[in-house]
C-alpha cells in the first residue's frame, strides 16, 4: 500500500548512527505530529551521539507553521545526542532561506549544513568530524 502524500519517512541507519528523514511534498500538521513522536522515539533509542540527514527536496517551501516547530525539535535533538545535521533542499530560494533559518533558530547552525543533493549531504555526515 503506498504511503499517504503527507507522510514523513524516518530511516535509522543504526550501524552508522545516522537518522535519515524524508519530508513529504505536502506535510500536514497531523502528519508532522506523528513524525515528531516517531523521530523522538528514534532519537531516544540511539542512546548516545548520532548524525542526521534531512531530505526535504520533495517540497519547495514549508508552510509558515512548520519552521518554528522544527526549530524546537532540532534544539531538543541537539540536547539528545545530535552531532551533525545535513539538510538537502529543493532548488528554491525560499527553501534555502527556510533551511538556514531553521538551523539558526534551532541553535544548530554550527553543526548544520545545507546541500543540494543527498549524496553531498551523505558524504558530509559520514566523513569523520574534525571535532
Amino acid at each position: 500500500m503506498p504511503l499517504p502524500p503527507d507522510h514523513f519517512t524516518v530511516v535509522v541507519h543504526a550501524k552508522l548512527r545516522i537518522i535519515e528523514v524524508r519530508y513529504p511534498a505536502r506535510p500536514s500538521l497531523e502528519s508532522y505530529e506523528k513524525y515528531e513522536k516517531e523521530i523522538r522515539a528514534a532519537i531516544s533509542a540511539m542512546n548516545g551521539t548520532w548524525d542526521c540527514l534531512v531530505d526535504q527536496t520533495a517540497l519547495k517551501a514549508l508552510a509558515p507553521e512548520f519552521p518554528p516547530r522544527i526549530a524546537v525539535l532540532n534544539h531538543w535533538a541537539r540536547e539528545h545526542g545530535m552531532r551533525r545535521t545535513a539538510r538537502v533542499i529543493a532548488d528554491s530560494a525560499i527553501g534555502e532561506l527556510q533551511g538556514m533559518r531553521i538551523l539558526r533558530d534551532s541553535g544548530v547552525k554550527d553543526v548544520g549544513s545545507i546541500f543540494k543533493t543527498r549524496d553531498e549531504a551523505w558524504r558530509a555526515i559520514t566523513t569523520p568530524s574534525k571535532a
